[in-house]
């Protein structure tokens, strides 16, 4: 499948540090596609480049396409737009009348749960509605490619649920979504793929299953009252934490663990072993790539 985007060997530095060096990633239609990595990693910078909101020092963005870049991409980005004497309906029509074909006013009130709220000034709205309204902006023009700068923030847990659902619908009818977000758990199941920006440059580029393979990390839990230098000499070990009476334990080899724990099962509760979550996967590789 040829891709809708094509970015190749971005370069940007601010005074002299470098933020992005020699930047290549492509997007494929009908994908969502996640941007992670540390506060002050570059993942805005790298979207406002290709969004062409920033110049790059190098490099080059490409778009397949036989549409103008503004009639197939939408934008959502972090920090909520904010005006005073202006209606939800006012806004979203307006952004409408900007495109050739956009999608049509009672769609966007549904996709974005603004039903009972169109008659609203935007400066009524909480934190949570205005990135709702943000999200219906971006789809005004009925884009091919939708970027999401921090999209859930503010939004309630019900919302950033209703949120997501309707981003996998919008893969599934082919629109190609890039995002960032710091709700790792909301990405791990929307996701095909994953971009990891870390010093500079792309450390991983692939599937959150193919991180898990090379990673090869599981996740023990149990509830104790023992004390944490119990376990925390045992080889098989990659790090280990305690919240109370719950233990979390990384693990290169679960089957050793458990092996190495069994003496101990009499003071142990509610023993599970998981496959490791994104964030810890995140940290793990960032921490091994930074010791390289």
């Amino acid at each position: 499948m040829s891709p809708i985007l094509e970015i190749s060997h971005i370069k940007k530095s601010f005074k002299h540090r470098i933020i992005l060096n020699d930047i290549s990633f492509n997007l494929q239609p009908g994908s969502v596609v996640a941007l992670v990595g540390a506060n002050g990693a570059g993942k805005t910078t790298l979207m406002n480049i290709i969004l062409n909101l920033l110049p790059s020092d190098s490099g080059q963005v490409k778009a397949f396409s036989d549409h103008d870049w503004r009639e197939i991409t939408g934008v959502m980005m972090q920090d909520n737009l904010s005006l005073g004497r202006i209606k939800v309906k006012e806004i979203i029509n307006l952004s409408r009348s900007y495109f050739k074909h956009p999608l049509p006013f009672q769609k966007l009130l549904s996709l974005s749960g603004l039903e009972t709220l169109e008659n609203n000034y935007m400066n009524q709205l909480s934190g949570g509605q205005k990135r709702r309204l943000a999200f219906a902006l971006s789809l005004s023009g009925n884009p091919d490619i939708l970027f999401l700068d921090e999209p859930t923030v503010g939004m309630d847990s019900n919302a950033r649920h209703d949120f997501w659902q309707e981003i996998s619908k919008l893969r599934e009818s082919g629109k190609t979504i890039f995002v960032t977000s710091h709700y790792l758990e909301e990405l791990e199941n929307i996701a095909d793929r994953f971009l990891i920006l870390q010093n500079g440059v792309i450390a991983f580029d692939g599937s959150i299953q193919s991180l898990r393979n090379i990673q090869g990390n599981s996740l023990v839990e149990f509830d104790s009252k023992l004390n944490i230098n119990t376990f925390s000499n045992f080889q098989s070990i990659i790090s280990i934490d305690r919240l109370g009476q719950h233990f979390q334990i990384v693990t290169n080899d679960p089957n050793k663990l458990i092996t190495s724990i069994t003496p101990y099962l009499a003071a142990i509760n509610n023993l599970q072993v998981k496959q490791t979550n994104l964030d810890t996967m995140l940290l793990n590789y960032q921490e091994g790539h930074d010791h390289d």
